[in-house]
């Protein structure tokens, strides 16, 4: 069942096109890898399919129960937090949307699932931890925890595991997966690993200058050719026994690389 579509999607940051032209469908129980070099337009990308940033043409067409607000469920690259709030109080914050009456607050129900959620991710132990003193795996867990508790049909996830260490990375992109498909939740993320990407994801999107190069299946999207046409990069891709591609810079460096080096003896 299709979650989310965009139809001939694009966006301009005023004569600056960022996206051009993209039409695709996001299904229900699906992991979705979002991927391309900086600035090729992944987070803004995910800043439209959330309404942040409003389209120049095309139409974003969302299926579900429930106001877009509480159905969409965002992790963002930066926290945004800066005042001193606990852990707990952080994760409650992903109740908002739920709220009957904001002058009366959260209620008990939205209190029981903030426990369940913060126990869930085994952030019992923070939970009284004031936010601005946690480690950068600790606040990404806690960003994860309170969109969770939001309980939204689609998961939004903006280069979730950036600067987070090889543990880390695997304890949330475990978690997509499974929330994907135990729960059958649509899950959009913005990665820079591949091997991240192709050991957990169902599916990868590739861009590069604000278009779709590559839309399918991690084996078919990790070639060569392909990583060499979308980053500029040369690497070698080998498969593991499960046959999941792994991606190896090649020691000679980069295509981009040799050709700064032919501009500069010019």
């Amino acid at each position: 069942m299709t979650q989310l579509a965009t139809e001939n999607l694009s966006f301009s940051y005023r004569r600056r096109e960022i996206l051009r032209d993209i039409s695709l469908c996001f299904g229900a129980g699906e992991l979705t890898g979002l991927l391309g070099p900086n600035g090729c337009g992944k987070s803004t990308f995910l800043k439209n399919l959330l309404g942040f940033l409003q389209p120049r043409s095309g139409r974003i067409v969302y299926v579900s129960s429930e106001e877009r607000s509480r159905g969409l469920a965002y992790v963002p690259q930066q926290s945004g937090l800066s005042t001193a709030l606990t852990v707990r109080e952080a994760v409650l914050m992903g109740r908002l949307p739920w709220l009957r009456d904001r002058w009366a607050g959260y209620d008990e129900e939205d209190r029981r699932k903030t426990e369940w959620i913060i126990e869930a991710l085994a952030l019992g132990p923070l939970a009284e931890r004031d936010v601005l003193h946690l480690s950068g795996g600790e606040l990404q867990k806690t960003l994860i925890a309170r969109a969770l508790v939001q309980e939204g049909d689609v998961l939004l996830l903006d280069e979730a595991t950036s600067g987070l260490d090889i543990n880390h990375c695997v304890e949330i992109m475990e978690l997509m997966r499974r929330k994907a498909r135990d729960e059958g939740k649509t899950i959009i993320a913005a990665l820079h690993d591949l091997n991240l990407a192709a050991q957990f994801c169902d599916r990868v999107i590739l861009l590069k200058k604000g278009e779709v190069q590559f839309d399918g299946h991690p084996r078919e999207a990790f070639t060569g050719e392909r990583i060499e046409a979308v980053y500029g990069l040369r690497v070698t891709v080998i498969h593991d026994e499960r046959g999941t591609p792994v991606v190896v810079p090649c020691a000679e460096g980069s295509f981009r690389r040799q050709n700064l080096e032919k501009t500069e003896d010019r």
